[in-house]
Order: C-alpha cells, then sequence, then structure tokens
C-alpha cells in the first residue's frame, strides 16, 4: 500500500513539472498589437519579464520599443469648417516603454 501511495505521489510530481510555458512570443505580441492598433502602431521590440506567481496567476513586466508608421496629429482647436492641428508624432521615431 505504502508503495503505490509513494508511486502515485512520484508520478504527480513528475507530471506537475512538465508545465506549457505560456509566455507570449515575440512575434505573436507583434502580432496581435499591430492587430489592436489597425497598423498604426508598430511594436518595434518587446522584452518580456515574469515578475510573480501566485498559483495559476502570472504577471509580466513589458520593455520595449513602439513606433508609428504615419505622423500623428493631435487636435488643437476647431473653427466653424476646420481643424487646426499639431504635428504629435513623427513617423518612424520610436518610444522606449517600459
Amino acid at each position: 500500500m505504502k508503495g503505490k501511495f509513494l508511486c502515485g505521489l512520484l508520478v504527480s510530481l513528475l507530471i506537475s513539472g512538465c508545465g506549457d510555458d505560456n509566455t507570449p512570443t515575440e512575434k505573436v505580441l507583434k502580432e496581435q498589437f499591430s492587430n489592436q492598433f489597425h497598423g498604426r502602431l508598430i511594436l518595434d521590440s518587446i522584452d518580456i519579464k515574469e515578475t510573480s506567481v501566485d498559483g495559476n496567476k502570472r504577471t509580466y513586466a513589458a520593455d520595449g520599443l513602439l513606433s508609428t508608421g504615419y505622423d500623428l496629429y493631435t487636435p488643437v482647436a476647431s473653427l466653424t469648417d476646420y481643424i487646426v492641428v499639431q504635428k504629435s508624432w513623427d513617423k518612424g521615431k520610436d518610444i522606449k516603454f517600459s
């Protein structure tokens, strides 16, 4: 009886260590980011670090660079038939985030 219990315990310990790594790859993150922002913002590079694990819940931190494929403008004022805009982000200029 003790042998079966120890064998079952050993098997369960071995199986629990074979869990899949569910950290998303850089390719998947870039693709999802591009789809979410309809290609206007581009995720150039990203580094993901696992910060904490609490049971099944994992928390990640991300550092990286993003840029845009277009010049972006911000509305500054509104006239009767016109909107005055100001350039807020140059095409291809990287911004670091964390």
